[in-house]
Parts: structure tokens; sequence; C-alpha cells
């Protein structure tokens, strides 16, 4: 051995194996760019599940101003001010969408089934999707007389961020979610108009 290699066991009680593998241990034992790389790894699952949560909580808040807007202009209904008033399909939507705030561009997507019954028991709820899974574009709309049980539902498309393919929210065919509120009711006894 010459005197450099002497000279290193000296000093560091062990013999440098060669240089190719210095460099790769000096890379492995810095610790000044670490965080930086752990913060990459973990950056994209957490903004995954921030998007994530807040896309849930805004699903459910549409889904919750939605059913109070509904519930709201079936009080019309039930009190014969919307039949007395001659309303329509379309003056319908405008009151509920008139009570909503986060449900984008509402009446161009909400669709809204009002249908009487005599009786509570002949009830069967409004199928909302076609056969390709896509909300359909005309219900009924009988608000009904006095004294006539009523239900009435509106349906919402609420468009996702996809964030995750296999994680979805979606419970229609274009991966969007429909929003249901339903309410049902007996119309007072109203004079008739």
């Amino acid at each position: 051995m010459g005197n450099g290699a002497a000279g290193e066991i000296q000093k560091t009680g062990r013999v440098r194996r060669g240089r190719c593998f210095t460099p790769a241990r000096r890379i492995a034992r810095e610790r000044r760019g670490a965080t930086l790389i752990e913060f990459a790894l973990v950056m994209a699952p957490f903004f995954v599940l921030l998007f994530g949560l807040l896309e849930i909580g805004l699903v459910f808040w549409g889904g919750l101003e939605l059913e109070n807007a509904t519930e709201d202009a079936a009080r019309m209904v039930r009190t014969g001010q919307a039949q007395a008033g001659g309303f329509d399909e379309t003056r319908m939507k405008q009151e509920i969408c008139g009570r909503v705030s986060l449900l984008v561009r509402c009446s161009a997507k909400l669709r809204i089934d009002v249908r009487n019954f005599n009786r509570f028991s002949e009830m069967t709820p409004p199928v909302p999707l076609d056969a390709n899974g896509a909300l359909k574009d005309s219900f009924a709309y009988s608000p009904g007389g006095p004294q006539q049980a009523v239900l009435m539902t509106a349906f919402y498309e609420w468009p996702l961020l996809h964030l995750l393919s296999t994680i979805s929210l979606g419970n229609m065919a274009s991966g969007n979610r429909l929003l249901r509120a339903s309410t049902v009711f007996r119309n007072e006894p109203f004079p008739e108009s």
C-alpha cells in the first residue's frame, strides 16, 4: 500500500474501497433535499384527498339545498297557490331555482316531476334515467286538486371533477351525480278556481 492509503487507515480506521462508490455514498448521506423529495411524494395523494373531500362536501351541500328548495316550493302546491296562480312546470322550476345558490345553471339542468294520486298507497316514484343512463328531458306535471295526495320530485345532474377514475361519486352513465329531492303530502282543502 502507498502512503496515501496508510494515512487514510490511521485517520478513519478503514480503507476506502474505490472512488466509484464515493459520490453515491455522499448522495445517500445527503439530507438537504430530503424534505423536498418527501413532500413531492406526499403532495399528489394529499391534494387528491383534499379536493375529494371538498367535492363530497359540495355534493352534500347541493343535495341539501335541492331538498330545502323542493320542500318550500311544494308548500305552494299543498296550499293551492300554484294551482290558483296557473303555475306550469317552468314556473315551478323558477320557484325552486330562486331558492338555491349552489346549483349552477339550475333552470336549464333542473327537472321536476309532480304527480297526484287519490291515496298514498297508489304512489310510484318516477324513473329519472332513460335506458342509456341519461337524465330524461320530460316528466309529469299534475299538482292535483284539493285533498289529493301529491308526490313532488326534483332532479339535478351535478357535474363531478373526476379526480380518480377508480373512486367516483357518479351514479349516471355520464359519470355525474344525480341529485334527487322528493316530498310527499296531501293538498289542503283549498277552494278550486
